[in-house]
């Protein structure tokens, strides 16, 4: 990121606060149509993009070089255009009314593949290209991948002058949901959100065995279930619970480890699960609350995980817990609770996601008003504090937007692409015939894809590219929908601490100053069991709460025992520590019992609870020795 002053600092800020209020006044005011909407928006948001990112990194940070100016204003045009022929587009989308058409439809493909490539690195650039190319040679390609040749043209209509190119479902989250739910984050996080989730960390948990990295586990989980960003959370709250880890007695890697994970974990959170989670609510079609019903179990899952693997290090390491347990002011619960309320109660009553981080937005600003009054009594400290909070947020929040949609951007190019070659069918096909013979093996595969295609993604970008290629896949092989989509999602978010390109590990080991890759390691080995947790629930629906009563306790209770002993061996640690034998014994036990079926479960329960009593009882018998 450039770090800009003079005019470009004025510029860039001035462009970021339009953008805010755009994107307000066009959600909460007077909407536009779908297509002049998202141009005006993708108009902004590339504009910001070349000025703000270089071309290279750590090259021109002081400065925009008159290259990036051309690009940003050739951006802008291509976007603007769409509104002088949106007749055209709306009537007439497969006809070209210019060459001018074709200059500006190749410009915009070109500058979002850059932009995305600025964003995230080179991922949605080489998928553009890769997928340009099958389009236009298809007749050349083998087999069940040979399609019929796409003309220029007719590859360029479909991106610039189609409702499902360019202009497409991405972008329209992009504009609409996401960069809403990006203002609602900001403003959270301008209030004060992040301080006081790490104090009510502080309150429920400072106080016990390693009390410190169970405040960072409440705290970004907390954090992350709204930001709906790992690498976001994890310098958020990562650079006040970090520093406090490694002051209590943890590693470098395992403070590291613990932020990381847990700042993973809080997308897959309900009640509001990040932004992947509503996008999966426009593409299976379902209520965004069924969603978050369904994931509640897992999330308590792969939170137990965290604090069992927590509180036994904690007990290895012979690590405390605080003395300290902060005071919070009733204004700091209202200023955080009162949103959140807000944006719950629309979602109850059945209004938008959108609709509903409007007005908590509002009322955020609003509460924050009325309580910092309450503390200051000064009408003047209080209008200067707000709008010095407004200008942050609208900074923070505009940040977010860019980000997001650079990576939707060039992630709808991708998806129109594999729509237009039926790439995604080809696939799906291959995947359903390798099924055929083993839906276990299809699973394992569409696993290791979408942490392929997670590598250095964003989890929103992760989830829309796997959605697209593999869940119809699964969803053919007679998987639930919404199980199919659960599963793409979890893999997407956990691509986040998997090496050897694992983003929100990446961000944490320079905060903990620790070696990313055994970071890495230490993250995949904490979070083992919520990789099987989606093979479970895939055979299972019960973790989804779906079933009676007896069957959803009967699998929460032996998938938390299967928790339990999995991460007893990969800590490897009880009340002293855990041989290898034991230590297998209790993984094999673990994943027995996360097995759908009653037999497998029962015999991990023998086993695993065997190898539990053998390690309990070693350090009584070692005592007696002595």
């Amino acid at each position: 990121m450039r770090q800009l002053t003079g005019f470009w600092d004025k510029l860039v800020k001035g462009l970021s606060v339009a953008l805010i209020v755009f994107q307000l006044y066009t959600i909460g005011v007077r909407q536009f149509s779908d297509i002049i909407q998202r141009s005006i928006h993708l108009a902004f948001v590339l504009t910001l993009v070349f000025i703000m990112k270089p071309m290279r990194k750590n090259k021109d940070l002081d400065r925009v070089p008159w290259y990036d100016i051309v690009l940003a204003v050739c951006s802008a045009a291509s976007c603007i255009y769409v509104t002088i022929i949106y007749s055209t587009i709306v009537y007439q989308p497969l006809r070209w009314v210019s060459t001018l058409d074709k200059v500006f439809a190749v410009i915009l493909v070109v500058l979002i593949l850059e932009a995305s490539r600025r964003s995230v690195g080179w991922t949605f650039p080489i998928l553009g290209i890769a997928f340009l190319i099958y389009a236009y040679f298809g007749e050349m390609f083998p087999g069940v991948w040979r399609h019929q040749n796409f003309s220029f043209n007719k590859i360029f209509q479909t991106l610039y002058h189609n409702g499902t190119g360019i202009w497409g479902t991405m972008l329209g989250l992009s504009a609409v949901m996401l960069a809403m739910f990006s203002i609602f984050s900001a403003i959270l996080s301008g209030t004060g959100g992040a301080e006081t989730f790490i104090k009510m960390g502080q309150r429920i948990a400072g106080r016990s065995v390693g009390g410190s990295g169970k405040i960072a586990v409440i705290a970004s989980s907390l954090f992350g279930m709204i930001s709906g960003s790992a690498m976001g959370n994890v310098v958020a709250t990562g650079v006040f619970t970090i520093p406090s880890m490694k002051r209590a007695g943890y590693t470098n890697e395992w403070a590291a480890t613990i932020e990381s994970v847990a700042s993973t974990g809080g997308q897959i959170l309900p009640p509001i699960m990040g932004a992947a989670a509503f996008i999966m609510a426009q593409l299976i079609g379902e209520n965004y609350l069924t969603i978050a019903k369904a994931a509640i179990l897992p999330a308590i899952l792969f939170y137990v995980s965290c604090f069992i693997a927590i509180h036994l290090v904690s007990h290895r390491d012979n690590i405390r817990g605080e003395n300290e347990k902060p005071s919070i002011r009733v204004t700091e619960y209202v200023t955080i609770l009162v949103p959140l309320v807000v944006f719950m109660f629309f979602l109850l009553r059945g209004y938008t996601v959108t609709m509903g981080a409007f007005w908590a937005t509002l009322l955020a600003l609003a509460t924050y008003v009325i309580c910092f009054f309450v503390d200051s009594k000064d009408i003047k400290t209080t209008l200067r504090s707000t709008g010095k909070i407004c200008f942050n947020t609208a900074i923070k929040g505009s940040a977010s937007i860019v980000e997001m949609c650079g990576i939707l951007a060039g992630s709808q190019i991708v998806i129109a692409l594999i729509s237009l070659t039926g790439f995604a069918t080809k696939l799906s096909s291959v995947i359903v015939t390798l099924g055929s013979h083993s839906v276990f093996l299809c699973l394992v595969c569409s696993m290791l894809v979408c942490i392929l295609l997670g590598m250095g993604l964003p989890t929103t970008a992760a989830y829309v590219l796997g959605a697209s290629v593999l869940a119809p896949a699964l969803i053919t092989l007679d998987v639930p929908a919404l199980c199919a989509h659960l599963f793409v999602m979890y893999y997407a978010c956990l691509s986040a601490i998997t090496p050897p390109v694992c983003v929100a590990v990446f961000m944490a080991s320079g905060l903990a100053k620790s070696d990313w890759f055994k970071t890495g390691c230490i993250s995949c080995m904490v979070a083992l069991p919520i990789f099987i947790i989606p093979y479970t629930f895939c055979y299972n629906p019960a973790l989804l709460l779906e079933g009676g009563l007896v069957q959803i306790t009967i699998a929460a209770v032996t998938a938390i025992l299967g928790v339990f002993f999995i991460n007893i061996c990969t800590v490897g640690y009880l009340r002293s520590r855990v041989n290898v034998f034991c230590r297998v014994l209790l993984l094999a036990g673990g994943i027995l019992l996360l097995m759908p079926q009653y037999l497998p479960s029962l015999i991990g329960f023998v086993i695993g609870g065997v190898a539990f009593l053998m390690a309990w009882r070693k350090l009584d018998k070692a005592i007696a020795k002595q």
